[in-house]
């Protein structure tokens, strides 16, 4: 008996291995498909184990250069890989050491530059959950003003940026399960159901109901729906910054699920 308890033990904890290796790769898969579509406007900042922060850039990377936005493997940026290296791929810090002062203030320089194949340069910023306070506050105007020819990646263990620098970042927080967002629900069935939850959230404030649309987010991208999911992310971030009221908020979030007008085309660069 003792034998067959140690068995079945050992069967659980490989199809619980199993379980978390194909949720972390559904997760990077995800998030890379998400950022890759719209070249990642915002910088995107990925909390996950420390063992995945590699595959991660990695694959980021590949789709936020690849000029079909999918890592096509046949355009030039793409053709320009090799192994882990690419011309347009920059690398601030080390694995497991995050940059200092003055590489944080390389950033704005580097990104500036003209890419030399791909639609755009990639700096990718290692281990940023432990950036010195000084580190943090130099990224804050290039988080907020990207260049339009670059893209950051945050590499973090822990939620632990500053809420200032933590504000200009499209973060991802892998959770366990195969929603790269907290909670995944379900968006309101029916227009009966919608008209509800605009009753329901009619008196929260717009930061406080960019955590709910954070949940739909989630939902979005385990349907494999990148485009809605990246409309609702931008409406997210603005709610949380103060920049739109409880009901803009709303009236966008229908116009995004209803799908009939693009959020950029809508917003511009008012986001």
């Amino acid at each position: 008996m003792k034998n067959l308890g140690e068995t079945m033990k050992g069967g659980k904890k490989e199809r619980e291995a199993k379980n978390l290796e194909n949720n972390l790769s559904s997760f990077v898969d995800e998030v890379s498909s998400l950022v890759g579509s719209d070249g990642a406007r915002l910088p995107v900042a990925g909390v996950m184990p420390f063992s995945l922060h590699m595959d991660f850039a990695m694959a980021c990377a590949r789709k936020i250069l690849c000029f079909s936005g999918d890592g096509c493997g046949t355009c030039p940026a793409c053709r320009a890989w090799s192994k882990t290296e690419h011309p347009d791929l920059l690398f601030f810090g080390a694995p497991g050491e995050p940059p200092g002062i003055k590489d944080c203030r390389k950033l704005w320089e580097e990104l500036s530059l003209k890419p030399v194949i791909s639609r755009k340069r990639v700096a990718v910023i290692h281990s940023a959950h432990k950036l010195s306070l000084p580190a943090a506050n130099s990224l804050l105007k290039i988080s907020e003003e990207t260049p339009s020819t670059g893209a950051l990646i945050f590499l973090l263990e822990e939620n632990v940026l500053i809420p200032t620098l933590r504000s200009r970042l499209r973060l991802f927080q892998f959770r366990g399960s195969v929603d790269p967002e907290p909670g995944g629900e379900a968006i309101p069935p029916s227009v009966h159901e919608f008209v509800k939850w605009v009753g329901k959230t009619r008196k929260l404030e717009s930061k406080v109901l960019a955590a709910e649309i954070q949940d739909w987010v989630g939902f979005f991208l385990g349907k494999g729906d990148h485009c809605r999911a990246a409309g609702l992310d931008t409406i997210r971030l603005m709610a949380e910054k103060g920049k739109l009221t409880t009901p803009m908020a709303q009236d966008l979030v229908l116009v995004s699920l209803e799908g009939e007008v693009r959020l950029e085309e809508l917003l511009g660069d008012n986001w």
